[in-house]
């Protein structure tokens, strides 16, 4: 299998092109060839340099897609959006991280993106801490069946006073994806908080999502995202 990695974004030429222009490309020994492509990148940055936050983001794009492998493994369905958010101290650390949007449905590998964006090495900000904000698309390897958020509307009731528990004192809503199996289990979820101070929010919502029971969609496994 290849994993393509696609910038579509003006600010992400630095790290994504060859000399020829052709997109950096990824291999993992499998026999099966999938485009992935897993990085989009939007990226708005405030009070750090642009050209060295953008080779940062390049260098961590093998361990991203090392994370999204691993997803992978998991979950073959596993695909969708997911968008980091990083404060940077005036030492380069990061301050605070967070996926302010995400329907990839497994929080493993949202939790792996966001360890590797923590773990590295920012530029210092200009002045004051600095914004680092990118996301990413990531293509599934099987596609699912595509449910509208109401699919979930009663499998909510059954873990909405564990899901409240989770966000006792938090503000705004969280976003779910999961992934339904033919029996109507949940296979693997994911969840997108309000803010960075909800992070450890999100690990509660999404082990009470996990709980949820659906109706059958039929022999392929299926994905619904709704807000919680």
């Amino acid at each position: 299998m290849q994993l393509f990695l696609r910038c579509l974004g003006a600010l992400l030429l630095v790290g994504c092109q060859a000399a020829n222009g052709t997109p950096v490309v990824a291999e993992v020994a499998q026999p099966e060839r999938i485009d992935r492509g897993a990085d989009s990148v939007e990226s708005e940055i405030g009070g750090m340099n642009h050209e060295d936050v953008e080779a940062q983001f390049a260098q961590l794009q093998e361990p991203i897609l090392r994370c999204v492998r691993e997803g992978t493994d998991r979950v073959r369905e596993m695909g969708g959006r997911f968008a980091v958010k990083l404060r940077i101290n005036r030492k380069g650390e990061v301050v605070s991280a967070y996926l302010k949007e995400s329907t990839l449905g497994d929080r493993a590998t949202e939790r792996c993106v966001l360890s590797v964006a923590r773990s590295a090495s920012w530029p210092k900000p200009l002045g004051g801490e600095g914004i680092a904000e990118r996301s990413f698309d990531v293509d599934p390897s099987v596609e699912p069946i595509q449910w509208k958020p109401e699919k979930a509307r009663s499998a909510k009731k059954s873990v909405g006073q564990r899901v409240r528990q989770c966000k006792a004192g938090v503000e705004g809503p969280f976003v779910a994806t999961v992934y339904v199996s033919s029996k109507g289990n949940v296979l693997a979820a994911g969840v997108a908080p309000p803010d960075a101070e909800a992070e450890e929010a999100a690990d509660c919502v999404a082990d009470a999502v996990r709980g949820m029971k659906f109706g059958s969609p039929g022999r392929k496994p299926a994905k619904v995202t709704f807000e919680l």
